[in-house]
């Protein structure tokens, strides 16, 4: 069982490390790598046994932040859903596709990030 937490930790990491990686073409790069950094630290430490309360409630919060600010902008995408794909170029015109990929994003990070912590702290 040991094996699988793990496996899943790293998974997780690896995965949101290659979210950070991706930010590089993103027009705001910094302040998604940073947020993908943050919430890969949650799993990272897990992996090597040194879970933080406190690195889980930060990207907690700052997951929750996101989600926040993007809401609107995912709302407005699924109305539009049957219309518009959501993998497209960016436009100036319609702000909703590319906020609903950001709120997507964080809301794929927070389940990575629950999910580890919820792991970590059962150490069986």
């Amino acid at each position: 069982m040991i094996y699988l937490k793990k496996s899943i930790h790293l998974l997780f990491a690896l995965c949101l490390l290659a979210f950070a990686a991706l930010q590089i073409n993103d027009p705001d790069p910094a302040s998604w790598i940073l947020f993908y950094l943050i919430c890969a630290a949650v799993p990272l430490l897990a992996l090597m046994n040194r879970p933080m309360k406190s690195v889980f409630w930060i990207a907690l919060v700052i997951c929750g932040i996101t989600l926040g600010l993007y809401a609107e902008g995912a709302y407005n995408y699924y109305l539009h859903r049957n219309t518009e794909p959501l993998m497209q170029s960016m436009n100036p015109q319609k702000p909703y596709i590319e906020e609903a990929r950001e709120f997507l994003g964080a809301l794929i990070a927070l389940a990575m990030i629950v999910a580890s912590h919820l792991l970590s702290r059962h150490p069986k």
